[in-house]
Parts: C-alpha cells; structure tokens; sequence
C-alpha cells in the first residue's frame, strides 16, 4: 500500500505526497515526540513544585519570627495568649 502509486484521471502516475515507507519509523517517531512532551510537562511540574517550596519556606519563616515574638513577652500568660492569638489567626488564613 505504501509502495503502491496512485493514478491519476489523464492515466499519468503519481506518488503521495505523504508516504509512510517503514511504520517502525512512525513509530519511533512518535515516541519520541512524547518523550518529548513527557520532558517539557516533568520540567513544568519541578518549576511549580520549587516555587510551592519556596513559598512554603516563606511563610514558614514569618510563622517562627511571630512565635519568636511571642516568646520575647515576660509574663508567661501574655506568652500563651499570643501564641493563642497565633494559632487562631494561622487556621482562619488556612481555611
């Protein structure tokens, strides 16, 4: 079928345009291809789950910095109410 040649209304011979010689060769090609995009999406993924570190790392540190904060007060009940205070505030930001 791939070497067979079309032929045409005035009796003349024509070759497709588009001839698959070997579908081995479709094949490979089409693997590679996807590995391909299978690359490009892994490195998508990786970027977005840095940048998601990243942020996480962020807002990890001003978390310490507050309780550190806390901590700094004297009394011991101002030290529980602000980590209260804390802890109240963290779960309506989570929701």
């Amino acid at each position: 079928m791939a070497t067979r040649e079309e032929t045409t209304l005035a009796g003349k011979t024509a070759t497709p345009v588009l001839r698959v010689g070997n579908w081995r060769v479709t094949l490979m090609a089409a693997m590679v291809g996807l590995l391909i995009v299978l690359a490009m999406l892994m490195k998508w993924i990786v970027e977005l789950q840095v940048e998601a570190a990243q942020e996480r790392r962020l807002s990890e540190a001003v978390a310490r910095e507050a309780m550190a904060r806390c901590h700094e007060k004297t009394p011991l009940q101002a030290v529980n109410e602000c980590l209260r205070a804390l802890a109240v505030s963290a779960s309506a930001a989570a929701r």
